[in-house]
């Protein structure tokens, strides 16, 4: 089983068009509300994590905010860079693993989106995450992260499409997150997760299919884990 999607992954612009759908503009005035209602300071640097075509750290450059863009695929960086290029702003990227990272600057606010801490397969790799994390968070800092609702967690409802079809600039995407048979162990919150992203445009046409393995978190889970990572870090403070 592959730990993660990255043949799809590698396919930067038609995954940029599969989830063009999201309002960024939006998406960053509720961001940067969160930062100035915690922390009583606007957002001067800003990393996004497992950033992808790094849609909001490029809305955080065009702000005037110093945007770090972090992802562990090379296709992805490159392609994050090229339309930061392409649409005037500076970009700061980064090709590397989200548990385990290194930067200089310390940031009013880290985003993780799209339910991306999914590919955080088990407890050590999370706490490994949040710490690399708060390492590079500023005073004030605030790490948001957007995962999945518990109504799909659980299966008692829907709350996202797992089938949708996008186009841009000629380029056709359907793709699938998500298919019939595909498994989940309750013990270990891991299901086996078969995504399918087909594509058509005036520069030719192909498929990837992947199947990788992503954890399904309850929020308790979440939060335990939260509250087990901050008592370490408070008994090696003390």
């Amino acid at each position: 089983m592959d730990p993660s999607h990255h043949r799809v992954y590698e396919q930067a612009r038609c995954y940029d068009v599969a989830f063009g759908f999201r309002d960024i503009a939006a998406e960053g005035d509720t961001l940067a509300a969160l930062v100035l209602r915690h922390s009583g300071q606007p957002v001067g640097h800003m990393l996004e994590l497992a950033a992808g075509p790094a849609r909001h750290a490029r809305e955080f450059a065009r702000r005037g905010a110093v945007a770090t863009a972090l992802d562990a695929a090379p296709a992805m960086c490159d392609y994050a860079l090229a339309c930061a290029t392409r649409d005037g702003v500076p970009l700061n990227a980064l090709r590397a693993d989200m548990c385990d990272f290194r930067i200089a600057q310390r940031f009013e606010l880290a985003f993780l989106a799209m339910d991306s801490a999914s590919y955080l397969l088990d407890n050590d790799a999370v706490l490994r995450h949040l710490q690399a994390v708060a390492e590079h968070l500023a005073d004030g800092g605030v790490y948001v992260l957007e995962m999945c609702h518990p109504r799909d967690t659980f299966g008692v409802g829907r709350s996202t499409n797992s089938k949708w079809v996008s186009e841009a600039n000629g380029l056709r995407v359907e793709t699938q997150w998500g298919a019939p048979g595909d498994a989940f162990d309750p013990i270990t919150q891991l299901e086996e997760v078969t995504v399918t992203m087909a594509w058509s445009g005036p520069q030719g046409s192909g498929q990837q299919v992947q199947r990788a393995l992503q954890r399904r978190f309850t929020a308790n889970a979440w939060a335990s884990l939260c509250v087990l990572r901050w008592a370490d870090a408070s008994r090696r403070w003390h």
